[in-house]
């Protein structure tokens, strides 16, 4: 006579140990894969804002008109503005053209002032802060490319201020950009 063969499943045992190892597994691996979120976002960052000067700069030689990028508190409002208030650059910027040449080089949408890039909030920033140098809010590239008021540093911060994901952003007088990725690293003299 034939016999239908009795399926077995896993037995209780087997299946908590099979849950004791996959749960050993995903507490090794979850602070691993959040560091490594984490240090994309910087890079990412990094990569926008760096990007952005280059644009502004490229913008100002092009165009033979003042070129400025100033960090913004609502720059995806229907009338934006630069902020002058203490803060980072997480919060945003625009880029634009000071076509009106005034003395303060901020955005005007009832001016001449052409908006050329708008960058919203970087939402998973732990800040961009400005660490040394004469920009804080502006950025205003001459039409040779040159910055009309000196060279400055920046460090951006992962979400949990982890030190060992921290960048900094040399920028010198001449508006280029370099990354350095030691934390207690410093821009050297000739460029902030």
């Amino acid at each position: 006579m034939y016999r239908i063969p009795a399926n077995r499943g896993f037995t209780l045992i087997e299946l908590l140990i099979t849950i004791a190892i996959a749960a050993l597994l995903l507490t090794l691996a979850v602070p691993s894969m959040l560091s490594t979120i984490e240090g994309s976002a910087v890079n990412r960052h990094v990569t926008t804002f760096i990007s952005a000067l280059r644009y502004a700069r490229s913008e100002a030689i092009r165009t033979g008109v003042p070129v400025v990028m100033c960090r913004s508190a609502n720059s995806e409002s229907a009338t934006p503005t630069c902020t002058t208030a203490s803060g980072g650059w997480e919060t945003g910027w625009l880029i634009f053209v000071n076509r009106d040449l005034d003395a303060s080089n901020n955005y005007s949408s009832s001016g001449n002032d052409s908006l050329l890039r708008v960058q919203g909030v970087l939402s998973d920033s732990g800040g961009i802060l400005k660490t040394s140098g004469a920009a804080v809010n502006k950025f205003v590239f001459r039409p040779t490319g040159l910055l009309s008021a000196g060279a400055a540093s920046f460090t951006f911060n992962s979400a949990s201020l982890n030190g060992a994901q921290q960048k900094l952003v040399c920028i010198s007088m001449q508006g280029r950009a370099r990354i350095l990725s030691d934390s207690n690293a410093s821009c050297t003299g000739s460029d902030s």
